[in-house]
C-alpha cells in the first residue's frame, strides 16, 4: 500500500494538472485496519454507539464485511451525533460525530487523497497536515516577523468556517484532481449526511460537519482553492513588497488562521502563547 501510495504522490508532484481516474481499489481491507488501528481508542461513539474496544473484538471480520459492503455500493453513512462543547467566549461549538465504521472508512480516504493533496498545498497552510502543527504555525510567524522586512500584520478569523463551506464548490475543486466516481460518491455520503441533535434528525445545505474524519482535509482544500492559490498567485504579484501568508485551517480559539503581510509590530499574543 505504502510504494502504491509513493507512486500516486510521484504522479501528483510531477504533474499538477493530472486527474486520477482510478484510486478506489486502493482502499482495501488492509487500508481500512491500518485506519482502525490509528483511530482513537478513547473517542466518544457515534449514532451506532458502537466504541473502539468493542469493535476490535472481531475486527477482522467486521472490516472485512465493509470493505464488501463499500465494493458491492450497499454502504450508507450513519447520521452525525451532534454535542456541544463550551468555549472561551461562553457560546457553544457543535461537534458532529460520524459512527465507527464511517470513521474507519474516512480515515482509509484521508491516507489515500493525502498522497495527492499534500503535493498541491502550499507550505503556508500549517492545520490538519501529516508532519506540521500548531506550534510549526506559531514558529513561522516568529521567524518572519523577526528576520523579514515587516510593516504590519492583518490577522482573519473565518467565523464558523466547516459550517459555511459551499458544498457544489467544495466538489468541484476536489474534480480538478480526483475523477474517481467511488471516491466522489464517498464524499458526497459524508457531507451530505444529517445530524442527529437532541433526537432531531437535521440536515443542510451547506459545510462538511465538524468533527468527521474526513472535514479537515476537505476544509483545507476549499481553502487552498479559495485562499491559498489566489494569494500565491494573484495577491503577491501586485505588491512592491514581501508578502507571507501563514494559515491553521481550524477557527477554534488559538488556532486562528492567520494572514501576514509585511509586519512590523509583532503581535504579541503570538510571541507569548505557551502554544
Amino acid at each position: 500500500m505504502s510504494t502504491k501510495l509513493e507512486r500516486i504522490s510521484e504522479l501528483a508532484r510531477e504533474n499538477r494538472e493530472l486527474e486520477f481516474l482510478s484510486i478506489a481499489h486502493l482502499l482495501t481491507p488492509e487500508a481500512l485496519m491500518e485506519a482502525f488501528k490509528s483511530l482513537r481508542k478513547d473517542a466518544s461513539a457515534g449514532v451506532d454507539g458502537v466504541i473502539y474496544g468493542e469493535y476490535q473484538k472481531e475486527a477482522g471480520k467486521k472490516i472485512q464485511e465493509l470493505d464488501e459492503r463499500v465494493k458491492a455500493k450497499r454502504y450508507r453513512a450513519q447520521p452525525l451525533r451532534r454535542i456541544y462543547i463550551p468555549k472561551e467566549n461562553g457560546k457553544q461549538r457543535p461537534i458532529s460525530i460520524p459512527a465507527l465504521e464511517d470513521k474507519i472508512l474516512q480515515k482509509a480516504t484521508v491516507t489515500l487523497l493525502n498522497a495527492i493533496y499534500e503535493q498541491d498545498f502550499y507550505p503556508c497552510s500549517y492545520g490538519f497536515r501529516p508532519g506540521k502543527s500548531q506550534q510549526d504555525a506559531l514558529n513561522e510567524v516568529g521567524r518572519i516577523i523577526c528576520r523579514r522586512p515587516i510593516g504590519w500584520v492583518l490577522e482573519a478569523d473565518i467565523s464558523g468556517y466547516f459550517d459555511a463551506i459551499v458544498r457544489e464548490r467544495l466538489v468541484e475543486m476536489i474534480e480538478r484532481r480526483v475523477k474517481d466516481g467511488s471516491i466522489l460518491r464517498l464524499i458526497g455520503k459524508w457531507i451530505n449526511v444529517g445530524v442527529i441533535d437532541e433526537g432531531r434528525l437535521l440536515t443542510s445545505k451547506t459545510g462538511v460537519g465538524q468533527g468527521q474524519v474526513i472535514s479537515p482535509l476537505l476544509a483545507n482544500l476549499y481553502l487552498h482553492y479559495v485562499l491559498d492559490e489566489w494569494f500565491e498567485q494573484e495577491v503577491k504579484s501586485r505588491l512592491r513588497g514581501e508578502a507571507h501568508e501563514v494559515r491553521f485551517a481550524d477557527d477554534c480559539a488559538r488556532r486562528k488562521p492567520l494572514f501576514l503581510w509585511d509586519e512590523r509590530s509583532p503581535p504579541r499574543e503570538y510571541l507569548n502563547s505557551p502554544e
